[in-house]
């Protein structure tokens, strides 16, 4: 018990220590053993992270390689907490790691995780190394991790029944379905992208197109695929943010979906195949860029004379012109298609101007259709008139508009040609052209078997009046179709709604209120059956062609509006404008439990249609024109691009009835087509497959007079042609490069990098950043106190050398002053500095050791003097001793004593054992700074006690002289008595002598305030 208490106490300060930086305390745990037990360096904290979790999660460098050294560390997990924490040195050295394999960066980190780490881990077991570095958009770990051959597979299909899925999703359907996210999170990061796919815009496209169509296959988890799916969408936004020219942008639009990007970007026509790949994944946000508009913007109106220089009336009469002329300009174009006046009308904006003029035109000739004469001739008027003609020729008005449609037929035809049969139905208003233009060939097609009818057959009874009409009669049924393709024609002009600004929006909103109105009616049409059928069978038995007759009463007939299904829906359907009375649910029969409740039924079905499901259906329409009013200006740029592109492309310049007329250009295409046929057939010719269309047959040119740049045009050229034409054949960008598609998108990734580093550089200091300053704070002084506990060890050592040294040099040179003689040291002797390289070596070892070493060394001292030990056969007594002299001998008299001294001065005498002695009780002062725990004063050794003590030694201390303080001696202290005043007399010459010496001596010392605030002094000698 007591053993495992143990280990887990250690464990918990080998693990602060690593929360704390502590390398010092680390690296004493990593080297402790017992016996062959080692430290579990892979133990865990209550949080599950281990020590290399904690190190990497500090970004302490230092102990993370600390821990790396260890034969048996686990890196698991720390690698996720590196990339997290986004310290490229960190995650570098962890993945050169031997544990870490190229496999365990990508699809084999799951089965390379321990169970029991992965289940308290921060990040879910699916979550491989280079998935997180994708998701938090780490650009440099992810290339590192990308360079070692790390992969993200994209998930299989949401419906796909492979072995591995129906495996997964039977083992547990939520991990399968988070795998999946977690998947699709790293691959719709904009890192990823930008690192690993050469076309990055194409490639968010798909990706988010594919995203949005899971969020409504996967319902569970909407919300987190739309998310990502705006993301993607973001990103390809972001890199045509970073598009700094013109031909940027039209690399980035212009191209196609081929896996050639190295073609030169003005060696193609100007085709904006990648914008409209845009509008078929519905990318508004890109469409609507600026960047985009700009360029469609300078298409648009491609050719317009004088557009941008002149004012608004200048404007208006050049439209006032051009509309007054169109007839003109459209027959010139037939005749002269590629001159000067057909470029114009070829344009785009012409385009759009003639056919807006054109559908005009055909509403005004429906207007003028419903006020012919013949309509005026009406009633019961016998005689050959046209209203009672069974089958009329068409009058001249109709033959115009019946010319208008087969133009209008003609027109959607080749667009449906052009654009392909799923393109041309994605868009809503091809569909109402169509039911429009099958309306009025419904219309023709019955006028013209009618005529056949009656006219050729010379049918007796063809002038007949209305009134004897059947029902089925061709000209009603004609004039019916007619009517509802008036109703349609009159409705298509709000498409051209979407060009401005104002009506745009209101255009879009009404398409959206639409839907509204289908979703409400699918849920009315619910109420209202089961409110008819019920109340239907309630009233079946009250026939309302039956008299009744009530016993008291006359008879009468019942207004029963209930009696079928077919009257209880058009009765309850005409009650939501309040056409119906509350009378309707009255019966005349005595009935008044069918009364009430037919009552308390129409009752209810009021409350439910009108309180709850039209103010539903206006709550609807309300939130729909919110979101298109919030986002009005990017639903409207994006609506206008689309009726833009449908006039960018080549063909279909001329608008209905011109374009049913056969020109020569016509002629010389079919003619071009059959040869291509016979050459197919011959086997001489292959049809190009998938080739996209260029939208105008002109290469946008921009050419500097000096004064502004202006655009001109060169059919079926490029740039770069047109610019070795006018320079006779050469090029003089020869030595460039060509501009291509791959050079660009570098370009664009690269700028998007730099910029999204920037604006991470910028965020905010946040809580994550204080903790890691403060874990640095802490290491720093944790590897500060070690540098000084270091420092102190070499100091004592040093000092207590110097102690050793001063010890055997004042006995030396005591015996050889008292004896007159000199006694030499033994070379064997190991000098001070040879003493102190020895103690530095022992350095390495714990402060405990070093602290028992000095105290042993006090108590040492304790035993014997270390001030002076006067030799054996001297006369003088002890200065200092541990215990009281014992007299072994007679008493002696001073005289005899001096006789037997040396013949020279008392101060020569001692003059050396004076300065060795200054100089010891100067260090036993430096001592006092390594050691702050001081013994009493009478609890010091005696020496130390009569430093202290003796008044002539006394010295200035904070500016101040200590007096003499009268002190009883300790034991074993010289005492002033008559039998030894003649050596007390020496002692105080010797004393005079000192003091002097001594004063010397204190310019060398300055004064140091001890840890307790005790002043003391030590020698200011130079590191």
């Amino acid at each position: 018990m007591k053993s495992s208490e143990a280990k887990i106490s250690i464990n918990y300060r080998f693990l602060e220590a690593a929360e704390l930086g502590n390398k010092p305390t680390l690296q004493e745990f990593l080297d402790y053993h017992d016996g062959e037990r080692r430290l579990n360096v892979n133990c865990l904290d209550s949080m599950g992270r281990t020590a290399l979790e904690i190190a990497v999660d500090n970004e302490n460098m230092e102990v993370v390689e600390l821990l790396l050294q260890q034969p048996d560390i686990r890196i698991g997990n720390a690698l996720l907490c590196a990339i997290r924490e986004g310290v490229y040195r960190l995650v570098e050295v962890l993945v050169n790691h031997p544990n870490i394999t190229k496999e365990m960066l990508g699809e084999g980190w799951t089965q390379a995780l321990d169970p029991s780490e992965a289940a308290s881990a921060e990040y879910s077991s699916d979550i491989s190394p280079v998935i997180l570095a994708a998701q938090l958009n780490q650009f440099e770990i992810l290339q590192m991790l990308i360079r070692k051959d790390a992969k993200i597979d994209p998930p299989h299909n949401h419906t796909c029944i492979c072995e591995t899925c129906d495996r997964e999703r039977l083992n547990d359907s939520l991990q399968y379905s988070l795998k999946r996210i977690n998947t699709y999170r790293a691959l719709a990061s904009p890192a990823y992208m930008s690192l690993t796919s050469s076309d990055p815009i194409n490639e968010a496209f798909k990706l988010s197109w594919a995203l949005q169509r899971l969020a409504f296959e996967e319902h569970e988890f909407k919300e987190t695929y739309l998310q990502l799916s705006e993301q993607c969408k973001q990103y390809s936004c972001d890199l045509l943010s970073q598009c700094r020219s013109s031909e940027e942008v039209i690399a980035i639009l212009n191209k196609e979906n081929d896996n050639n990007d190295n073609i030169d970007l003005w060696a193609s026509k100007l085709s904006l195949a990648r914008l409209k790949l845009a509008i078929k994944y519905e990318q508004k946000a890109f469409v609507s860029h600026p960047h985009c508009q700009q360029l469609l913007t300078s298409i648009w109106y491609e050719g317009i004379p004088y557009r941008q220089q002149s004012g608004t009336w200048a404007s208006f009469f050049l439209y006032a012109f051009l509309l007054a002329f169109w007839p003109v300009f459209c027959l010139l174009y037939i005749l002269m298609p590629r001159s000067r006046l057909g470029k114009l009308v070829r344009s785009p904006f012409m385009k759009f101007f003639y056919y807006s003029i054109s559908f005009a035109t055909f509403l005004g000739l429906l207007t003028w259709a419903t006020f012919e004469d013949y309509r005026y001739e009406k009633g019961e008027r016998g005689g050959v008139t046209r209203a009672s003609d069974r089958g009329p020729p068409a009058t001249w008005v109709e033959s115009l508009v019946f010319t208008w449609v087969i133009g209008m037929l003609w027109s959607e035809i080749k667009q449906l040609w052009e654009e392909g049969f799923k393109r041309y139905m994605r868009q809503w208003w091809n569909w109402l052209d169509f039911l429009m233009i099958c309306l009025y060939l419904c219309t023709i097609s019955i006028r013209l078997s009618a005529y056949y009818i009656f006219t050729y057959r010379e049918d007796p009874y063809r002038y007949t009046v209305r009134t004897h009409w059947q029902s089925e009669e061709p000209m009603l049924v004609a004039e019916a179709l007619f009517a509802v393709g008036n109703v349609f024609s009159f409705a298509r002009i709000i498409y051209l709604f979407q060009t401005n600004p104002y009506l745009g929006p209101l255009q879009i909103s009404l398409g959206c209120m639409l839907v509204d109105v289908a979703k409400f009616c699918f849920i009315f049409v619910l109420i209202i059956s089961s409110f008819s059928i019920g109340l239907a069978q309630l009233y079946w038995y009250y026939d309302p062609n039956t008299d009744v007759c009530v016993p008291g009463s006359t008879c009468r007939s019942s207004t029963n509006v209930f009696s079928s299904i077919a009257d209880s829906y058009l009765t309850l359907l005409w009650s939501l404008f309040s056409i119906t009375k509350p009378e309707d649910t009255d019966v005349i029969e005595n009935h008044k439990i069918t009364q009430w409740v037919g009552q308390g039924m129409f009752i209810m079905y009021h409350c439910t249609s009108i309180i709850v499901l039209l103010n539903m259906l206006i709550a609807m329409m309300s939130h729909s024109f919110q979101i298109i009013n919030d986002h009005a200006d990017l639903e409207w740029k994006f609506h206008r691009t689309k009726l833009w592109m449908a006039h960018f492309d080549e063909g279909s310049s001329l608008p209905p009835p011109f374009n049913i007329i056969i020109t020569p250009k016509s002629l010389i295409n079919f003619v071009n087509c059959l040869l291509n046929t016979v050459r197919w057939l011959l086997g001489k010719y292959t049809y190009q497959k998938n080739r996209n269309r260029a939208t105008i047959r002109v290469s946008l040119v921009w050419k500097d007079d000096g004064q502004h740049k202006k655009a001109f045009q060169r059919p079926g050229y490029s740039r770069k042609r047109n610019e070795m034409e006018k320079s006779g054949g050469q090029d003089d960008d020869s030595g460039k490069a060509p501009l291509t598609y791959a050079s660009i998108i570098q370009r664009l990734v690269a700028r998007f990098i730099h910029q999204t580093k920037k604006e991470m550089k910028m965020d905010g200091v946040n809580e994550d950043d204080l903790h890691e300053i403060k874990q640095d704070i802490s290491s720093l002084r944790y590897e500060l106190r070690d540098d000084r506990r270091r420092e102190i060890v070499r100091s004592s050592s040093h000092i207590d050398a110097v102690k050793r040294d001063i010890m055997r040099t004042m006995s030396t040179n005591s015996r050889a002053r008292v004896y007159g003689g000199s006694m030499r040291l033994s070379k064997t002797r190991p000098s001070v500095a040879e003493e102190s390289e020895e103690e530095d070596k022992s350095d390495e070892t714990s402060s405990t050791d070093e602290e028992a070493d000095e105290t042993r060394f006090f108590l040492k001292s304790r035993k014997s003097s270390v001030l002076y030990t006067p030799p054996v056969n001297s006369t003088l007594p002890g200065i200092i001793s541990e215990e009281a002299p014992v007299r072994k001998h007679p008493k002696r008299r001073a005289s005899e004593a001096d006789s037997k001294l040396p013949d020279r001065p008392l101060s020569e005498t001692f003059s050396s054992s004076f300065a060795v002695r200054t100089l010891y009780s100067n260090f036993l002062k430096i001592e006092n700074i390594f050691q702050p725990k001081l013994l009493p004063v009478f609890a010091q050794p005696p020496h130390s006690a009569l430093r202290k003590t003796d008044t002539s030694m006394s010295f200035p201390i904070n500016g101040t002289s200590l007096e003499a303080s009268i002190v009883k001696p300790p034991r074993g202290v010289l005492r002033a008595s008559q039998e030894n005043l003649s050596t007390v007399e020496l002692m105080e010459t010797l004393r005079k002598e000192m003091n002097e010496k001594f004063d010397r001596l204190i310019s060398g010392m300055v004064e140091v305030k001890s840890p307790a605030s005790q002043s003391h002094v030590e020698f200011s000698v130079d590191k």
